[in-house]
């Protein structure tokens, strides 16, 4: 190969090597406080509960959280020990224990680690 050939095809090569690099596009570069796409933090969604039943006031019973009573074979039916819900959408719960009435249904429960309870009349349960 002579010379000039040589050359050329050098040119070529560079030429090719700068069209690659800039057809490829430039990324930008990450700002002050900013995390690379793949290693964005994910934002916990609230957890949303299917179930609700209606709750009384009961801080006067020892922390019993009181069933209403239209809702005791409902709450029968569903809820078990370590049930984990929310009262009125504020307050986490998991139930750790139940008092049954007469009927043998399930009338009151507790939540564990929680020692007061103040529930407003039209309280929920969700779970």
């Amino acid at each position: 190969m002579d010379k000039k050939t040589k050359i050329i095809i050098g040119g070529v090569v560079v030429v090719g090597v700068a069209a690659y690099f800039l057809l490829k596009g430039k990324k930008e570069p990450l700002g002050r406080g900013q995390l690379p796409p793949a290693s964005q933090p994910t934002v916990p969604t609230a957890p949303t509960f299917s179930n609700s039943i209606n709750i009384e006031n009961s801080s006067d019973n020892n922390n019993w959280v009181k069933i209403s009573s239209s809702d005791r074979t409902k709450a029968t039916a569903l809820l078990q020990i370590g049930t984990i819900g929310s009262i009125n959408g504020t307050t986490p719960c998991s139930i750790s224990e139940f008092w049954l009435d007469e009927n043998g249904k399930k009338a009151s429960f507790k939540c564990d680690g929680q020692d007061y309870y103040e529930i407003p009349g039209g309280s929920t349960f969700k779970f």
